[in-house]
Formats: C-alpha cells, structure tokens, sequence
C-alpha cells in the first residue's frame, strides 16, 4: 500500500486470502471501535439505538470487499481516523434515513441547511445579508436574484471543500448534525467547549477572508 495508509488498514486491503483479510478486520475494528463508537452514540438514543447503527457502520465498512475503506487517500491535512469519523457519521446518517426518512424532505440537496447556517454566520460577522432565499414580499425572487444566491452558494462551497477535513467535519456536526459544542469537544477531543468556538471563530474568519479574495464582499457577499 501507499505511504501514510494506516498498518492495520494496508494489511486488510491487501489480504489475498480469507483468514488474513479476517485477521486484519479485527485488527482495525479492534483499534478503530471506540472512535466509531463515539459516531454512533454521538446521535443520541440509547444504548440499543447506538449499538444498532454501530453494527450498520460496521456493516457497510466491510460490504463489496470494504469497497469505501479502498477509497481512503492519505492526505497531510488530515489523519485516517478524521476521515473514518466523516465516512462513519455519513453512514450513520443513511441508516437513521432508511429507518425513519429524511428529516429535512424539502432541501435540493444534503448540505444545504448547513450551507444556509454557515451563510448566516458569515453575514452576522460581516455585518450584511447573505441569504436571497430571505427576501420579503410575496414576488418570487427574480433570475437574477437566483443566479446571484447560485453564484454565493458556489464560493461558500468551494471555500468550504478548501478546508482541512478536520474544520470540514467540524462544520458539519455544528451545522448540518446541530450537535452542541461540548458533544464536539467530546468527538474531535478538543480541550472544552470554549476551544470548538474559537475555532469556529477562526473558520469564519478564514471562510470570510477568502470570499473577500474572490471578489465576494459587502453587499455582494
């Protein structure tokens, strides 16, 4: 396997035969559960409902030949285990949907009502409105409206797909899972609650300071 591919991860994915690739599943489940542990309870319900999406993470790691682990690329801005805690939540995520459906049905798209929030909290720290979708009147907004809202959406995300994935999950489970600081603090092991703000603070301040290098600001934000 590559360079920076966790041991226990490149001895699975290069078994070639059944009691190996046995082998080096529980070897990484073994090293990894406490942290996909933490996913599953981190979504509340008790004990059965965290155990049942647990062993739906597990599930899904090992189907089609762990065919989503295969994806895993190092990258030096973040470790396995930050990327196994995004890949772990999305999947906690489908089972929670294929149980009871999607919560926010009337969304255009799964990251839109974190795209919104992270929007605002953009607009508050630079005083402006951000947001087209919360123009008053009856009048639907015109062409222009929409393709400008389209055109700030695309910044906000492509700025966002330019974080760390650590900043990236981060935003995320504040904004799109709505989880409190201290539940955070608990997943990501930052020191405090204190310590997940300020480092939202410094997000936002990042995010606005390269909206601003794009051309994005003032009232055009």
């Amino acid at each position: 396997m590559g360079a920076g591919v966790p041991l226990n991860l490149g001895k699975l994915l290069s078994a070639r035969d059944d009691t190996s690739r046995a082998e080096a599943w529980e070897d990484l489940i073994r090293e990894h559960s406490p942290l996909l542990l933490r996913v599953a309870r981190s979504m509340g319900g008790g004990h059965d409902a965290a155990m049942d999406r647990y062993t739906f993470i597990l599930e899904k790691l090992r189907q089609d030949d762990c065919r989503r682990l295969r994806v895993y690329t190092p990258d030096s801005r973040a470790k396995f285990t930050t990327w196994l805690v995004v890949v772990a939540r999305r999947l906690a995520l489908d089972q929670h949907r294929e149980r009871y459906g999607r919560n926010r049905p009337t969304l255009d798209s799964e990251n839109t009502a974190s795209l919104r929030a992270v929007r605002h909290r953009l607009a508050d720290s630079i005083s402006v409105d951000l947001d087209a979708d919360a123009l008053s009147g009856p009048d639907q907004p015109s062409i222009d409206s929409v393709l400008t809202d389209a055109h700030r959406d695309s910044a906000v995300q492509a700025a966002i797909a330019s974080l760390p994935a650590r900043d990236r999950l981060l935003l995320a489970l504040r904004f799109d899972d709505d989880l409190s600081a201290a539940r955070i603090a608990s997943l990501l092991k930052f020191p405090t609650p204190f310590h997940v703000y300020r480092r939202l603070t410094a997000i936002f301040g990042h995010l606005r300071a390269q909206l601003e290098a794009g051309g994005i600001q003032g009232t055009d934000v």
